[in-house]
């Protein structure tokens, strides 16, 4: 039966530590924003998520990023349905902790295609319990041997969450093409979503790549923003065709400076990927690993002071233009990024 959304929600204002401790609980079933690790990652969530201890954590996901590599890193994911394990090309394409605990037996693997997981949120955001898709159609993520979930006991049911099938291939009924194949809705419990703006009554913002953020902010049952600024929900709706997520899904609101650090919030501040090296470097060998979580992680008292850790250099050298949406001031290999001086537009076709 298709799922029906009931009233619109009032969105609360909650500090980080309160929005973990009351959204966040052993086993839930979440998902994080952005676009690999570069992009929007809710890190800050993550890390207080790790930092309050919870465990057996079951994401729904396009792809890996900063959070579920901090997550694998004190092994709080139990379960990962998604479409790309790595987590950040320029920094390290494997994560390390992930094939160490999948290797262990520490973690069940579901794997989908790009394009399947889209059409999973999809489907989830609109209400339908699936979605007929045929892109990867003869491949083995479509073979009954490799249904991760299957084959741990976990379709059976119980958990209203997990689809009792990973797929279904049939015959498409209307236009002749051949077979095609029937994806089960995502539907986590819970979305995070790292934004620039939201209004102090939930509507969200963000400007660059979205991806499928606001499929998965319909798609969960809670929805938590994480933005860089609240600003008066008046001021969302002077240019309401720039909002991608509208008050009424949204549980609570957190504001969070720097708080998808080290990935990025276009037009506010840039990736560090020198930081994501050094994350990727301490996870080859656990005792490097225990101490950059003692000093990262557990070390800081609180996210301002893991900010403040990172230093003022930094934070300036990271500061987005204004023009371009990201740094210019940050080395790209030996120079940093071009300064703009005309729009691109301009600069292409000359007038």
């Amino acid at each position: 039966m298709a799922r029906i959304r009931g009233k619109s929600k009032k969105a609360e204002i909650l500090s980080l530590e309160e929005a973990v401790k009351k959204y966040m609980h052993n086993g839930v079933i979440c998902a994080f924003s952005g676009f690999t690790g570069f992009n929007r990652n809710p890190f800050a969530f993550a890390w207080e998520t790790v930092r309050q201890g919870i465990k057996d954590i079951h994401v729904i996901d396009r792809h890996g990023g900063v959070c579920t590599w901090l997550l694998n890193s004190v092994n709080a994911m139990k379960i990962y349905e998604t479409d790309w394990m790595g987590w950040g090309e320029m920094a390290g394409k494997i994560d390390i902790n992930l094939e160490r605990h999948y290797k262990a037996g520490k973690v069940i693997l579901e794997d989908y295609s790009h394009g399947a997981m889209a059409m999973r949120f999809l489907a989830g955001a609109i209400g339908a319990p699936f979605i007929p898709y045929s892109a990867p159609l003869g491949s083995d993520l479509y073979n009954p041997k490799y249904d991760a979930l299957g084959k741990a006991g976990m379709r059976d049911g119980k958990n209203p969450k997990i689809a009792k099938k990973k797929f279904i291939q049939m015959e498409e009924p209307f236009w002749g093409e051949g077979d095609t194949i029937l994806l089960p809705a995502a539907k986590p419990e819970l979305a995070i979503i790292h934004v620039a703006q939201a209004g102090d009554k939930g509507t969200a913002r963000w400007r660059g790549v979205g991806t499928i953020d606001k499929e998965i902010s319909f798609a969960c049952d809670k929805v938590v923003i994480i933005a860089e600024e609240i600003v008066p929900e008046a001021e969302m709706r002077k240019l309401p065709e720039t909002n991608q997520i509208p008050y009424f899904v949204v549980d609570a609101v957190v504001e969070c400076p720097w708080g998808a650090f080290p990935s990025s919030v276009p037009f506010y501040y840039d990736y560090d990927a020198p930081f994501m090296r050094d994350m990727d470097k301490a996870s080859r060998n656990p005792d490097d690993l225990k101490k950059w979580l003692d000093e990262w992680v557990f070390g800081p008292k609180s996210w301002e002071d893991f900010v403040v850790k990172l230093g003022a250099k930094k934070l300036l050298d990271l500061k987005a233009d204004s023009t371009t949406g990201y740094s210019v001031r940050m080395m790209r290999g030996k120079k940093p990024a071009p300064r703009m001086k005309m729009p691109l537009s301009v600069a292409r076709s000359g007038y």
